[in-house]
C-alpha cells in the first residue's frame, strides 16, 4: 500500500512538473499570440494518454494476468492461458479499428471536440472496468473500449490541431501526439512494476480529470469546422480565443477570409465513393497519406517494441531488460522534444528522409547480430551491437517517420472531405499494425530472427525511393498553396 502510495504521488507531480516546465519554456520560446494555441493541443492531447496507456498495459500488465510476477496479486480466480492473454492484447487493435469508421462522421456531424468528449467516455469507462475487473471477460471489454477511443485520437486529433494551430507553428503543435504518447508510456513503465492492475487502473484515470478540467472547459472548437456550417460569428470568436486577439484585429480578419476561401473552394465538391475515386488530388492525397503509415509500420516498430524485452534478453546484456525497457521509453520522449523543435525549421520530407535511412543502417546492423547468432558464432563480446542497434532504431523512428506522418495527415486532405480520409489513413495504419504484431511471431519461426529484421529492412529501403518521390514538403505552406502541390504534382 504504501509502494501504491509513493507510486501515485510521484506520477502526480510528474504530470504537475512537466506541465509546469513545458508551459515555461513555451513562454521563452514563442510569442504570446501563440501559447493559448499550445494549450488548446496539449490539452486535446491529453486523452492520448489513455491510448499510451493502453498500448503500454499488456507489457507489465499480462505476466501478472497470466502467474508470470506477483501471482498472489492477481486480480483473477485462475492464471490466464495463451490464448486469453492474446485476446487480452489484441482486442485493443479491434476496437481501434472501429473508431474511426464512426468518429470520421461524427467530427463532421457534431464537431471535433464533441466528438473527442464522446469517445472520452469509452476511454474512461475502460478504465473504471479495469479497477473492478475479476473476470476475463471484464478485460476484453475494457481492452476493446480504450481502443475505440484509440481510433478517434488517431482520426480526430491531428486533425484538430492542424485545423486550430498557425502554419509557422503547426508541425511544432502536431508533435504533441508523440511526445504524450512517448512520455506516458515512460511513466508507465516506471511504475507499473510497483502498483496492481487495479490500481493502474486507478492512476490512469487522472488525464480523465485532466482532460475535463482543461479540453473541455477552456478549448474552443476548431474554426473550420464552424466554417464549414456557416457559423461564420462564432468561428471568428473561436479563432480570437487561439490567437489571444480582438475579433477586429485585422489578421484575424485575414486568416477567417483564408479559412472561409479553403472552405468555400471544397464546399460544392461531391463526396460519394465515385467521386473520390475519380479525383486526382483525393488519390494521391490517399496515395501520400495511406502509403506513409504503411511504410512507417512496415520498418517493423511494433514487433519491436513488443518484443523489445525479449530481444534485450536474447543478447545477454549486462543491464537487466526491463530497465533497458525503461531506457528506451526514456529515449522515445527526448527524441520527440528534439522532433519537435526541428520539424517547423527543417521540414517533414527531409526529417523523414534522415529518419528512414538511420532505421534501414539499424535494421541491417541488427539482424546482422541475429544472423551470427543463429549460425553459430560467439557473439558475447558483440551484444552491444544488439543494444546499439535496438538504440539506434528507436532514435531514428521517433526523429521523423513514427510521428511525421500523423503530422502531414492533418494537413494534405481538402476541407470538405479532411474527416472521412483521416479516418480511412488512420484505419490505415491501424490495420497494418495489428497484421505485424500477429504476423512477427510466425514469421520470425519460418524466416529466422535476421531475416524478419531484414524483412523491415527491405521495406524501410522502399520508403526512402516513394518519400522521395511522392511527398511534398508541406512546412511553412497553407492548406491552398498545399492543395495547389498536390493538382500540379509538385514535391517541392
Amino acid at each position: 500500500n504504501g509502494l501504491n502510495i509513493v507510486a501515485i504521488a510521484v506520477l502526480i507531480i510528474f504530470y504537475v512538473f512537466f506541465s509546469l516546465l513545458f508551459n515555461n519554456l513555451l513562454l521563452k520560446m514563442d510569442c504570446k499570440k501563440h501559447q493559448f494555441v499550445y494549450f488548446a493541443a496539449a490539452s486535446a492531447n491529453i486523452m492520448t494518454m489513455f491510448s499510451a496507456i493502453g498500448y503500454a498495459w499488456p507489457s507489465p500488465s499480462i505476466p501478472k494476468l497470466n502467474g508470470q510476477v506477483d501471482p498472489e496479486r492477481n486480480p483473477l480466480p485462475r492464471p490466464t492461458t495463451i490464448l486469453e492473454d492474446s485476446w487480452i492484447t489484441s482486442l485493443m487493435s479491434l476496437g481501434a479499428l472501429v473508431g474511426p469508421l464512426f468518429s470520421s462522421i461524427l467530427a463532421n456531424k457534431f464537431g471535433r471536440k464533441r466528438t473527442l468528449i464522446m469517445f472520452s467516455v469509452p476511454m474512461i469507462l475502460s478504465n473504471v472496468i479495469l479497477i473492478f475487473a475479476n473476470r476475463v471477460v471484464h478485460f476484453y471489454i475494457a481492452r476493446f473500449l480504450v481502443g475505440m477511443g484509440t481510433g478517434c485520437v488517431f482520426t480526430v486529433i491531428p486533425l484538430y490541431v492542424a485545423e486550430i494551430s498557425d502554419i509557422d507553428n503547426r508541425g511544432f503543435t502536431s508533435m504533441f501526439l508523440a511526445l504524450t504518447m512517448t512520455s506516458t508510456q515512460l511513466i508507465l513503465y516506471i511504475i507499473s512494476p510497483y502498483i496492481t492492475i487495479s490500481n493502474l487502473a486507478v492512476v490512469s484515470l487522472i488525464p480523465a480529470v485532466l482532460f475535463f478540467l482543461t479540453f473541455v472547459f477552456f478549448v474552443p472548437e476548431s474554426p473550420y469546422y464552424f466554417v464549414m456550417i456557416n457559423r461564420q460569428e462564432e468561428a471568428k470568436k473561436s479563432l480570437a480565443m487561439l490567437r489571444r486577439v480582438a475579433t477586429s484585429d485585422i489578421h484575424l480578419k485575414k486568416e477567417l477570409y483564408d479559412i472561409s476561401r479553403t472552405v468555400e473552394e471544397t464546399r460544392s465538391e461531391k463526396v460519394g465513393l465515385r467521386d473520390l475515386l475519380q479525383s486526382d488530388v483525393v488519390i494521391r492525397c490517399l496515395l501520400i497519406s495511406v502509403g506513409l503509415m504503411v511504410f512507417q509500420q512496415f520498418t517493423g516498430i511494433l514487433a519491436i517494441v513488443s518484443y523489445l524485452q525479449t530481444i534485450f534478453e536474447a543478447t545477454n546484456s549486462s543491464i537487466p531488460s526491463e530497465v533497458s525497457v525503461m531506457i528506451v521509453g526514456l529515449l522515445q520522449t527526448i527524441v520527440n522534444i528534439i522532433t519537435s523543435r526541428l520539424v517547423d525549421r527543417i521540414g517533414r520530407k527531409t526529417l523523414i528522409m534522415l529518419s528512414n535511412t538511420g532505421i534501414l543502417v539499424s535494421l541491417i546492423t541488427l539482424g546482422a547480430y541475429f544472423y551470427l547468432q543463429i549460425n553459430g558464432y560467439n557473439v558475447d563480446s558483440l551484444s552491444w551491437l544488439a543494444i546499439g542497434s535496438i538504440m539506434f532504431y528507436i532514435f531514428w523512428f521517433n526523429f521523423g517517420i513514427g510521428p511525421i506522418p500523423w503530422t502531414v495527415a492533418g494537413e494534405l486532405f481538402p476541407s470538405n472531405l479532411k474527416t472521412y480520409l483521416n479516418g480511412i489513413t488512420a484505419f490505415s495504419n491501424i490495420i497494418c499494425g495489428f497484421l505485424i504484431s500477429l504476423l512477427f511471431p510466425t514469421l520470425s519461426q519460418i524466416m529466422g530472427m535476421a531475416w524478419s529484421i531484414w524483412f523491415f529492412a527491405i521495406w524501410t529501403a522502399v520508403s526512402l525511393v516513394f518519400v522521395y518521390y511522392f511527398l511534398p514538403e508541406t512546412r511553412g505552406r497553407s492548406f491552398i498553396e498545399i492543395q495547389m502541390m498536390l493538382r500540379e504534382g509538385r514535391t517541392v
